[in-house]
């Protein structure tokens, strides 16, 4: 049985053109801080020509949440919304060229996004090595629900650039860096912060969020996949960010692809992070603060991830898969919620020919 090697985690699936094919999947989110997401998805793939290939998509976000995050004395209530993207692709092969581009619009509630993407990658050496650039833009309009006269701005631009190597016919590296800047309006509209002596006591007021109107993010990506034998495969993956609002964040994945039958394939995942928390977050704010925060995410906090996967080929063309995830989250300096725990599940079809 010859090994097909799994590179997702080293983003490099643009090297071989597409099979022109149909996706369906649906994926369910659920925590234990009461968010509830459902994902149907669609996407199909064709190759309009031997060297043109064309991919047009479409996802829905369903939510239902009463988390910390939307009761407040801003929100108090369980919220209902639902997000839609459309999105459209194309990659041009010239030679050892491949162009990429793609347009997504995305829609819900209280948030509008028209994002823009482009890049490119090149084959050297006998196609051993693949040189990569990407751009990204996204417009963003955001919303209040309920507020007609309230609607910020928030543009995001990254650039990555990134080197894969065929070291052997069992070993690819790839090392990558990505660059993101972010202008505009980046708290919650929902998100309120109480004032208080400390946090057991009554807040004494209410502040809406302020984070900055900026933020300058930098990351560096280490990954490398390793054949195991003709029917396995494993991949490991290191992660290294920090942005100027001062978080500083690593991140370490471990995939293990193996082939239990001639049809069955099975997928482990391990991903374990840890970030520190931003530099004018605070736990408690006694007194109001150029910027003051009541986002989580900003903490500091520690997170782990387990999941499988199986891939079942029912046919030459058609192929099942269902996969679990299950999560944890810790954060050290959020009274409101200590710790959150969750699923990540979601079956699909895949249809190539």
């Amino acid at each position: 049985m010859q090994l097909k090697l799994a590179l997702g985690v080293l983003a490099i699936s643009q090297v071989a053109n597409a099979d022109t094919g149909f996706v369906s999947k649906v994926q369910v989110y659920a925590d234990s801080d009461h968010t509830t997401v459902i994902s149907p998805l669609v996407q199909g793939t064709a190759d309009v020509t031997p060297e043109t290939t064309v991919t047009l998509g479409y996802v829905a976000d369903v939510v239902s949440s009463a988390s910390v995050d939307v009761v407040s004395q801003a929100s108090a209530t369980t919220i209902h919304d639902t997000r839609q993207q459309a999105s459209a692709s194309v990659v041009q092969t010239i030679g050892s060229l491949k162009l990429h581009g793609g347009y997504s619009y995305s829609h819900e509630n209280d948030y509008l996004s028209n994002s823009l993407n482009a890049g490119l990658d090149q084959e050297l050496f006998d196609k051993n090595t693949t040189l990569s650039l990407g751009y990204s833009l996204s417009l963003n309009d955001v919303g209040r629900s309920g507020d007609l006269n309230f609607s910020r701005g928030l543009d995001n631009h990254g650039v990555s650039a990134s080197w894969t190597q065929i070291v052997s016919p069992t070993l690819v590296t790839q090392v990558t860096y990505e660059l993101g800047y972010a202008s505009g309006f980046q708290s919650s509209p929902y998100r309120f912060v109480p004032v208080r002596m400390n946090v057991d006591a009554a807040p004494e007021l209410w502040v809406m969020e302020t984070d900055p109107s900026t933020r300058m993010r930098n990351a560096f990506v280490l990954g490398v996949n390793r054949a195991i034998g003709d029917d396995s495969s494993v991949q490991a993956d290191y992660r290294y960010y920090f942005d100027d609002w001062g978080i500083t964040s690593h991140t370490l994945g471990l995939r293990y692809f193996t082939h239990l039958t001639h049809d069955l394939e099975l997928r482990l995942r391990e991903r374990f992070y840890t970030q520190g928390s931003a530099s004018f977050y605070q736990e408690n704010y006694t007194t109001v603060t150029k910027y003051i925060t009541f986002d989580r995410e900003l903490s500091s906090l520690w997170s782990e991830t387990l999941g499988a996967k199986l891939s079942y080929l029912l046919t030459p063309h058609l192929e099942a898969e269902l996969k679990v995830d299950i999560f944890y989250f810790k954060y050290a300096e959020f009274a409101p919620l200590t710790s959150r725990t969750g699923t990540n599940t979601g079956l699909g079809l895949a249809l190539t020919y």
